[in-house]
């Protein structure tokens, strides 16, 4: 029976049963449904740009949106495809934004903004598979170890009703008054009293053991307090501390509190998040500082110096913005770059000493980079010298004499003190062991196939996925590809600067990197992307900056030796400048500037040239649509009912309606003058955007992109 319902549909042209299955599983036909009760912030960056973060109440999730981005969320009803807010969003804005579209709404849907929640049925089977393998038990007693937490229920309640009762007076003037004496005092006073030599924070009643228990339990009992401080902060914020309790971080127990609902707060109130927790422990330190000070000699003033020490020495360097810590975020916050640790070394690594050889003018940013980047490696060398000489001078005869004066029962609390204090170091010390290894390995078996040949090969992969190189004949593709140079490429470099000479060209094998002009992200790059084709045809600066936003890998080639490498072969030197001339120009037309290079290829593949004489009629008024155009050159004139609406120039474009709906034209398009256009019919706008949709790798790009640098258990943010 429905054979032949599908065979009498096919005689009436209706469409078919395997056509319209077709047409419900495309991900283009999608109706995404935002979840209800969705929350958002708009704010505005320190350089003007504006920015949205949202927040899915119900999944505890967050995102940070461009503001048009967020404006098609409110299109996300349950009642338009993708096809269709990809065409309602150009009609507002007049920019095709085909992979954007259908990445955010895949990006929605892993975050549980949308109605239907995300469903991985291989991550699920895997997980179960691996549920009944005896090593991955003891890889996940290893991983629990590392890092593993306990939440505590009702936590957000217990920590908003000590804000109500006393919490909220350490947020007032007088408090912040007095903490900021009390956070200056505190240092003074336990140097002071390191002066004196009453106390020894390495001793307590002339033991070694029983310092180092006491130091242990009071070090855990002010990360406690530490935590408390950001809870509290969370709560003055007026937002919610979703989970809050007790972790594991390399066999040592802690506290912590998600603070991730403070981006839902003004950003001065993210910066007082990340404050409070050591401004927490430097005012109780410098309590703790006087009272030691004014006590007499005796075990409360030891009890209270040795808290002091820890609070004080602890939260100092928490302070230290050249530590990967609270500080440092607080930097990165407050100056609002981010991987400014990755950036600055990286310059400090290689373009500050180019740049310095050659007398060039380093600008207010680079001098930045520079001074960061060295402070940063000085601090580093400098850190593990003090260490090595306060264990040497300090710790290694107070271990000894506690091992030789002690009896079994405290040897044995060493030994187990020594492990708590080792196992990190060793855990640390194996995976970069793992890393390294692997790393060589890999080196041997390339070398142990062939060094050149795979380097070779590696390259010319990298070209034929380039459209513009795809055609070149294999001889000469393979004599572009053993002059290019394989550059891996640390996450934070610049691989180009804006405004810097361009002589080289890049395609992007391996990693994910963000293009910016005039310091605002415009697109991403991942593998099969390239860019600085305009420096093999023309000597101009670079009109964008490229970063790495993880580890990858490029290949570049010169232009001068691109142009030598081609020289005896003219013609297709002559094809290969024009093909990358008229890639360029399609690129530099603003309805298409949302689209990274390999979209942009995506795009030319269905694009069809048009030439339109003066006086002719592109498209007429009454007659069935079906194709979407972009003048390219030329101009022409929008009339309707013989009444001209409007003119239209190179980059401008007509006939999206066609793109959605097979309805009669609502207008003319007539050439006034000789005009070249570009056409894409409604079948190949389907092809082209379900190719965007079924991209592999879009969502894993885009959703790197937008994590903050990770901060566990606090401030993590898919921005």
């Amino acid at each position: 029976m429905a054979l032949e319902q599908t065979a009498e549909e096919a005689k009436t042209g209706a469409p078919s049963f395997w056509d319209a299955l077709a047409r419900a599983l495309s991900p283009i036909e999608y109706r995404p449904k935002i979840v209800a009760n969705l929350e958002a912030a708009h704010f505005t960056t320190r350089s003007g740009q504006p920015y949205v973060v949202v927040n899915s109440p119900a999944a505890g999730t967050y995102l940070k949106l461009d503001p048009d981005e967020f404006e098609l969320l409110a299109l996300m009803d349950g009642t338009r495809t993708v096809k269709a807010l990809v065409v309602e969003y150009y009609q507002r804005h007049k920019v095709l934004v085909l992979p954007k579209v259908a990445g955010l709404v895949r990006l929605l849907r892993s975050y549980n903004f949308l109605t239907d929640p995300p469903l991985n049925a291989y991550e699920s089977l895997g997980a179960r598979l691996r549920g009944r393998d005896a090593g991955s038990l003891l890889l996940r007693l290893a991983r629990g170890f590392v890092q593993s937490s306990i939440s505590l229920p009702r936590a957000d309640a217990v920590l908003g009703s000590w804000y109500s009762t006393w919490g909220r007076l350490f947020f007032t003037r007088p408090a912040v008054l007095l903490g900021l004496v009390l956070a200056i005092a505190g240092p003074v006073l336990l140097m002071l009293e390191l002066a004196r030599g009453r106390y020894d924070p390495f001793r307590t009643g002339g033991s070694f053991l029983t310092a180092f228990i006491l130091l242990a339990v009071l070090q855990v009992v002010s990360l406690f307090i530490h935590e408390l401080g950001h809870g509290l902060a969370v709560k003055h914020a007026r937002r919610q501390a979703r989970h809050a309790g007790v972790m594991i971080y390399y066999g040592a127990p802690a506290g912590y509190v998600d603070t991730t609902d403070v981006w839902m707060a003004p950003p001065r109130m993210r910066l007082l998040t990340s404050l409070a927790g050591p401004w927490t422990g430097l005012v109780l330190g410098g309590i703790f500082s006087l009272a030691a000070f004014v006590l007499p000699d005796g075990p409360a003033g030891a009890f209270l110096f040795a808290w002091a020490f820890l609070f004080l020495i602890g939260n100092l360097m928490n302070f230290n913005p050249l530590l990967e810590l609270d500080g440092y975020y607080l930097l990165v916050d407050l100056l609002e770059k981010p991987m400014l640790r990755a950036r600055a070394l990286s310059f400090v690594r290689g373009p500050l000493w180019s740049k310095l050889k050659r007398r060039n003018t380093l600008t207010g940013g680079e001098k930045f980079f520079a001074l960061f980047g060295l402070a940063s490696a000085a601090w580093t060398v400098a850190s593990l010298m003090i260490a090595v000489q306060f264990w040497r001078m300090r710790l290694l005869p107070l271990v000894q004499e506690a091992w030789d004066g002690g009896g079994i029962v405290a040897r044995v609390i060493l030994l187990l003190l020594g492990a708590l204090v080792v196992t990190p170091i060793l855990l640390s010390l194996w995976g970069l062991v793992r890393k390294l290894r692997g790393k060589v390995m890999l080196r041997i078996r390339w070398l142990r196939n062939g060094a050149v040949a795979r380097r070779n090969g590696e390259a010319m992969a990298a070209l034929r996925s380039v459209p513009l190189w795809a055609n070149l004949p294999g001889e000469r593709l393979l004599e572009v590809a053993r002059t290019m140079i394989a550059r891996e490429v640390p996450a934070g470099t610049d691989v180009v600067r804006q405004g810097e000479p361009g002589d080289e060209f890049y395609i992007v094998a391996r990693g994910a990197l963000e293009v910016l002009v005039d310091g605002r992200p415009v697109t991403h790059l991942s593998a099969g992307d390239y860019f600085g084709e305009r420096a093999l045809l023309y000597d101009v600066p670079r009109a964008a900056t490229v970063t790495a936003m993880e580890p990858s890998l490029v290949f570049s080639v010169g232009r001068g030796v691109f142009h030598a490498s081609l020289a005896h072969d003219l013609a297709t030197r002559a094809r290969l400048d024009a093909a990358l001339d008229y890639r360029s120009e399609i690129a530099a037309m603003p309805l298409l500037r949302s689209l990274s290079p390999s979209e942009i290829d995506l795009l030319l593949t269905r694009l069809v040239p048009v030439s339109a004489a003066q006086g002719d009629d592109i498209i007429r008024q009454g007659e069935p649509g079906d194709r979407f155009y972009i003048v390219r050159s030329g101009q022409v004139e929008v009339m309707r009912d013989g009444q001209v609406l409007d003119r239209l120039g190179p980059g401008d474009s007509f006939g999206e309606i066609a793109l959605l709906f097979d309805i009669p034209r609502t207008a003319t398009v007539r050439a006034t003058e000789p005009a070249e256009l570009l056409a894409l019919a409604a079948e190949d706008f389907r092809d082209l955007l379900a190719g965007y949709c079924g991209r592999s790798g879009e969502l894993e790009r885009l959703s790197h992109l937008r994590m903050a640098t990770h901060r566990p258990k606090r401030n993590t943010l898919a921005a």
